[in-house]
């Protein structure tokens, strides 16, 4: 592991970078939702107008209309996906795949250590805890298939590696003893089912035999207790939540052969005791859905390439929809929301990635 100790950014002066939020969706309410309406500090990461990339806090503060401000800000190799608190202060910023670096920083104190991944095998971008253990989403670099890496919580370091009987895992979930009618915890992984290899990056190989689907994995041994699909091998399972009902929220990108077909795709899946199934009402948003939140009505889901966000409730209907350039990053608590976006006619700002958290 290697140590570094950045200087993290303070509250920054008038020469800051603000990320400003278009009044429609600066503090939206409606009878199921508030958006970006009140105070908080997240956990984000962003590409900078140079083309850098970094992590830290920011603050959006409603008393200061259209506004986000960086707090805090550690630089990154390269560009970095998904966040995770590991305990404390401590969280876990994991790059972006084909990823070789995860990154453990302190919030309070500014201190960041980075572990670089085995030449075998990538990160794909995201991670669970449970108990004493951090689990990571990879592929395995030679043969191109998932694999689920067990890990010390402390220390990073490796512990064991299983299959996830698909390929390019992507988001997971950690579910409670009884969830979906399992009788133990267990290990929920979205296989988004698009072939890559290590000699070609992100270039997708595969997408007329996709194999996407949802697992589920025994947290101390690997071992496959459930799996599901869907009927449209062109839709790839990527982000999800757990609405307190038990329900999985899935946020699904379609890889059909025309701007037509992917539009007519739905961008939501819905997992309970039941089975898996796709949400028609979810379709016309152009077959993209980056980020997934709960909300006590249903799911918020980012509609990055529609330049929305639509709010779905958890038996499937269509609640709303909140327009915001490049909806990406997503947070919420009980029924407060907050979307993450590019701002509008601001030039030299922040670029969001997908996934913020609050802190």
């Amino acid at each position: 592991m290697q140590a570094q100790r950045r200087h993290f950014l303070r509250t920054l002066s008038a020469a800051s970078v603000l990320l400003a939020m278009p009044s429609m969706v600066a503090a939206v309410n409606t009878p199921h939702l508030s958006l970006n309406s009140t105070s908080a500090n997240l956990l984000a990461a962003w590409q900078l107008p140079s083309g850098g990339f970094q992590a830290g806090v920011l603050n959006v503060d409603p008393a200061q209309p259209n506004l986000f401000t960086v707090q805090q800000a550690v630089d990154l190799p390269t560009r970095p996906h998904g966040l995770m608190h590991l305990q404390g202060d401590d969280y876990l910023v994991i790059a972006r795949r084909p990823g070789d670096w995860m990154m453990r920083l302190n919030i309070r104190t500014g201190d960041a250590s980075r572990t670089w991944q085995d030449a075998d095998r990538q990160l794909n971008g995201h991670s669970a805890v449970h108990g004493m253990h951090v689990y990571t989403t990879e592929t395995d670099m030679l043969g191109g298939s998932g694999v689920l890496a067990m890990r010390d919580k402390t220390t990073l370091e490796l512990l064991d590696v299983w299959p996830t009987h698909g390929h390019d895992p992507h988001e997971m979930l950690v579910l409670p003893n009884g969830g979906l009618g399992i009788a133990e915890p267990f290990l929920l992984v979205a296989n988004g089912g698009i072939q890559t290899h290590a000699d070609m990056g992100r270039t997708q190989l595969n997408l007329n035999q996709m194999d996407s689907s949802l697992v589920a994995l025994k947290p101390a041994t690997g071992k496959l207790l459930k799996q599901w699909v869907i009927d449209d091998t062109q839709l790839s399972l990527r982000h999800m939540a757990l609405h307190t009902d038990g329900v999985v929220g899935i946020a699904m990108q379609a890889h059909h052969g025309s701007a037509s077909r992917k539009n007519e795709a739905p961008v939501l899946a819905l997992l309970s005791e039941q089975g898996l199934r796709t949400v028609p009402e979810s379709a016309g948003m152009k077959g993209y859905a980056g980020d997934i939140v709960a909300t006590p009505q249903g799911f918020v889901i980012s509609c990055t390439n529609s330049n929305a966000a639509l709010h779905v409730s958890v038996q499937g209907q269509r609640l709303a929809e909140f327009a915001a350039s490049s909806a990406c990053a997503l947070a919420a608590k009980a029924d407060r929301v907050w979307l993450g976006h590019l701002p509008a006619g601001l030039a030299d700002t922040l670029e969001l990635d997908n996934h913020w958290l609050l802190i």
